[in-house]
């Protein structure tokens, strides 16, 4: 019962950054996100982050799926898997369960597939320190 909770918890899109919005920071929440605006920080959260057609954001997002219709440049960390929608673009790198590209959408940098969510935890402190080592590097 208290995993349906959370659960429903993390899906649920409380907070949706609009289009003329700019945020320079850290953010973090326990529910989904909407951005349609900027950031220049990090994101984290504990669901899902959907990034709009006009939506930007750089240099680290933290979610359980990242789904990109807009930009993103830098580090994705997922526990799940990262979208890259038609027109959405991904410059950087991605360390989660699988990253799904369809046509149209553009991703330059480096994916490492992990198999659960410790591994995406573990790859975040090698990248820290530079430890490439088990590494799946794929450039689109």
């Amino acid at each position: 019962m208290l995993t349906d909770k959370k659960e429903k918890k993390e899906k649920m899109v409380e907070t949706i950054i609009g289009p003329e919005t700019v945020i320079e920071g850290k953010i973090k929440l326990p529910t989904s996100l909407r951005i349609d605006g900027k950031i220049y920080g990090e994101v984290e959260c504990q669901g899902d982050i959907f990034i709009g057609k006009d939506g930007y954001v750089e240099p680290t997002i933290k979610a359980k799926n990242i789904n990109i219709a807009g930009e993103v440049r830098g580090d994705l960390y997922t526990t799940e898997k990262v979208y890259v929608q038609p027109k959405g673009k991904l410059i950087g790198s991605a360390t989660s369960k699988g990253i799904v590209i369809d046509d149209g959408g553009i991703f330059s940098g480096e994916s490492t597939i992990v198999e659960d969510e410790k591994d995406v935890k573990s790859k975040k402190k090698d990248t820290k320190n530079n430890n490439k080592k088990d590494k799946q590097v794929a450039n689109y």
